[in-house]
């Protein structure tokens, strides 16, 4: 079944965004595993990207991102800021709920200066009711995660990540965490 969702999502990223990749980014938990790839659309800043978390216990979140990212010190890159959104489409086993969201929020990278291996990294999304459809009510993320340059394009980190979902109506329950908790993993740029 997990083969069936990392295919669908390969063929969509190919179908949705350009040959050519910028990032593809891999990480694991304890309970899920994540895929992304996101590209530069121009030399202006736009991006867009996509990608798929799978969690055994509660289901699986696709989710297509849009941002508009600046670096203040071109060629040197250390500090990275986007500002955009993100639409989760979520699929939510445990509470046999399904829905959507359209969630603003940003993110930020930021390399030591005087270690210019290290970096620090995270990012926030906030969904409302009103921006969020079916039987989801609301979407928040929120990630932070320490990087180590491994290769002149490869990254390796360490990161804490939490998603919280509300739902419409009484009958899924009260908000709860959809993953919660400690994650690993890298990026490669081509």
């Amino acid at each position: 079944m997990m083969l069936r969702y990392w295919g669908l999502t390969a063929l969509l990223l190919g179908m949705v965004l350009p040959a050519a990749a910028e990032t593809l980014d891999i990480n694991l938990s304890g309970d899920a595993a994540e895929i992304s790839y996101i590209r530069p659309l121009n030399n202006d800043g736009l991006e867009a990207g996509g990608g798929l978390l799978h969690h055994d216990d509660d289901g699986d979140i696709f989710a297509a991102d849009f941002h508009l990212v600046d670096r203040p010190e071109p060629g040197r890159n250390a500090l990275v800021l986007g500002i955009g959104g993100k639409l989760p489409v979520v699929m939510d086993d445990l509470r046999d709920a399904d829905g959507a969201a359209l969630a603003i929020g940003g993110k930020l990278r930021w390399t030591l200066p005087e270690y210019n291996r290290i970096g620090v990294a995270g990012s926030a999304y906030y969904a409302p009711s009103a921006t969020s459809v079916s039987d989801v009510d609301g979407y928040q993320e929120y990630r932070i995660q320490g990087e180590f340059r491994l290769l002149e394009e490869a990254d390796v980190y360490v990161g804490y990540r939490g998603i919280e979902l509300s739902y419409d109506g009484d009958e899924f329950g009260a908000d709860r965490d959809f993953e919660d908790g400690v994650y690993a993993g890298f990026n490669i740029d081509f």
